[in-house]
């Protein structure tokens, strides 16, 4: 068989720190009050606005009259619309959580 030439294999001359460093919290108590600060509009934009797709996010909506379980597909200036064709009023809702 024939003998192949050999590859070209450039030296690496500096030092290789990967996943070295790590960030922690001072306090983890600020981390959670972020949280709590968020209102519903808030949420509601960090769903439209953030990585992947809104309907894959699920959520747990609570308005005076009733608990939805379900995820948003649409958003206008004062309602969301659901997976299941509701639509729900912004300002009725109470709370609005990630599940």
């Amino acid at each position: 068989m024939k003998k192949l030439p050999k590859i070209y294999q450039n030296e690496i001359t500096k030092s290789i720190k990967n996943n070295k460093t790590v960030f922690r919290f001072k306090n983890e108590e600020t981390n959670s009050s972020l949280e709590e600060d968020k209102t519903i509009m808030d949420t509601i934009e960090e769903i439209f606005n953030g990585i992947g797709y809104s309907y894959n996010i699920p959520v747990t909506i609570r308005t005076k009259e009733k608990t939805y379980k379900t995820t948003l597909v649409s958003k206008t200036k004062n309602n969301i619309v659901t997976i299941d064709n509701e639509v729900i009023p912004i300002k009725e809702i109470i709370t609005l959580e990630k599940s």
